[in-house]
């Protein structure tokens, strides 16, 4: 996403049909001195606009679950939710949630409620955690990291991506909360 590093990605039909989110990760850092984390690989959706580049956002505020059936390769990728943000500080808040795949030749479904999506900014998971502001949805995509051991190649195939309401899920919000003090910064 930003040109930088070796990593290589990209999102297109597969042979099958079906969206395929696939390349290879590669944690070795340019001989440039400026970057000095790499490893990783991302997609996410064109950010919705209105005429003249007003912002335009996707209303999910009527849905309570994410349903994916996607066929992995066995290793585990995040998926990303970009929301709109207060002030022009907070454009790199991203809620995340991981998803473990299988590998091999079946399809999974899985089905995440939104109350256990987390909220971190430029990959740093934050202390303060707030649910989706599901009215004002920006952008969706996917992630891959090598951390782990995970670098190499990788593919995705993504069948399905809808909204549902679940009535049985009633949690708001997953995450327990801590009270700090307004001006406190752990470093």
């Amino acid at each position: 996403d930003h040109n930088e590093g070796r990593s290589q990605a990209s999102f297109d039909l597969s042979t099958s049909g079906y969206g395929l989110f696939n390349g290879a990760v590669t944690a070795s850092l340019p001989v440039d001195g400026r970057i000095k984390k790499a490893g990783y690989a991302s997609v996410r959706s064109w950010r919705h606009t209105r005429s003249f580049k007003r912002d335009a956002y996707m209303d999910w505020s009527c849905y309570n679950t994410l349903v994916l059936r996607v066929r992995g390769d066995g290793r585990p990728y995040m998926i990303n939710i970009g929301t709109e943000g207060f002030f022009d500080i907070t454009w790199n808040d991203i809620y995340h949630y991981v998803l473990y795949t299988r590998g091999g030749p079946h399809w999974q479904t899985t089905r995440i409620p939104f109350s256990k999506f987390f909220l971190a900014s430029n990959g740093v998971v934050q202390d303060r955690q707030f649910p989706i502001a599901l009215n004002k949805i920006t952008t969706f995509g996917f992630a891959v990291s090598g951390r782990g051991g995970f670098v190499g190649p990788f593919s995705l195939e993504i069948d399905y991506i809808g909204l549902e309401y679940d009535p049985s899920v009633t949690e708001e919000f997953a995450y327990e909360m801590y009270k700090t003090d307004k001006y406190i910064v752990a470093t």
